[in-house]
């Protein structure tokens, strides 16, 4: 039998963690699902953990695409799915037993193109039986409390996204920021979606994560530019489609030029900002959706430099 949910989970050196992801997965009252581990090339014990596990329960998959990121694993577990629907799980991270229940129940009932949960952040993740609810999902919301909310826009791992309408969309190679310009490819097609608004998702709040503000540190220049060009990328993917969310990561990739440049000085991608700011910098200030105070303290700050690090030297000293 083909099942209704083909549920991808990547992972690398996930030893710790990968055991606490799979019992949350397969404790799901939802229970026709495959899940396939797609490892990344682990020099750990992780790839025998998954095997293990897919001795115990033939839903689970144990595949390999080795030393090809995040974004390949994902693609290559895609390709690989039988499922009518797709969800993406971390192999560090938690779900409740019911997240698949609800967010297929949401679809369903909804004729959906993709259902959408909410999440928590948290070090010590545990079970929770939650309440079914479904909301409008209006991803302008989110961006207004973006630490706390936004991956509800952003992450994949969030959502449950039919296999017919993911189509032929991927995720592309970068070291942080695909899942956003994934999730913003999806936002930018003509979808019908909701919101379960349950908190079913636990991401683990874990310092060695690849996505770990810990983690890139200021050697890190190719992490940092990733983060900054993905922004870039969503604005040019959504500004034709939805001018509050486009305008948003225009904001976020104007001022991440600020921040690179004051944090990262004699940066080898210094050309590449010069570049970003010339292709960008007149949409940023013609842009109606963000605030004409910013455009215009960006705009100065952008154009001299010295200013903008003066205004960081001072406000650090107030913290």
């Amino acid at each position: 039998m083909t099942p209704k949910i083909s549920i991808i989970i990547p992972s690398y050196n996930e030893e710790k963690n990968i055991s606490r992801c799979l019992d949350s997965v397969l404790n799901q009252t939802f229970t026709d699902f495959e899940v396939l581990c797609v490892d990344d090339g682990s020099n750990d014990k992780t790839f025998n953990i998954i095997k293990n596990y897919s001795e115990r329960d033939n839903r689970i998959i144990p595949l390999k695409n080795p030393k090809k990121g995040v974004s390949s694993a994902r693609n290559f577990g895609i390709e690989n799915s039988s499922g009518e629907y797709i969800g993406f799980v971390d192999s560090d991270d938690f779900i409740q037993p019911q997240m698949y229940d609800f967010l297929y129940k949401a679809i369903k009932e909804n004729n959906c193109d993709f259902s959408v949960c909410k999440y928590e952040r948290t070090s010590n993740p545990k079970k929770n039986f939650l309440n079914y609810k479904i909301l409008p999902l209006e991803f302008e919301k989110y961006i207004i409390d973006f630490e706390k909310t936004g991956l509800i826009i952003s992450s994949a791992c969030t959502k449950l996204i039919s296999k017919k309408f993911l189509a032929d969309t991927k995720f592309k190679n970068y070291i942080i920021g695909e899942d956003t310009v994934f999730s913003c490819e999806l936002i930018s097609k003509n979808y019908k979606a909701v919101l379960v608004d349950a908190e079913l998702y636990s991401y683990y709040i874990n310092n060695q994560s690849v996505t770990s503000v810990n983690k890139i540190n200021v050697n890190d220049n190719k992490k940092w530019y990733d983060l900054l060009i993905t922004r870039f990328i969503c604005y040019d993917i959504l500004k034709d489609k939805n001018s509050l969310l486009s305008g948003f990561y225009l904001e976020r990739g104007m001022k991440s030029i600020l921040s690179y440049r004051f944090t990262r000085k004699n940066s080898e991608y210094e050309k590449e900002f010069k570049k970003l700011i010339k292709k960008y910098l007149f949409n940023f200030i013609k842009c109606k959706d963000i605030l004409i105070k910013k455009r215009i303290c960006i705009f100065i700050f952008i154009l001299i430099p010295p200013l903008y690090s003066a205004f960081r030297k001072m406000k650090d000293k107030t913290l």
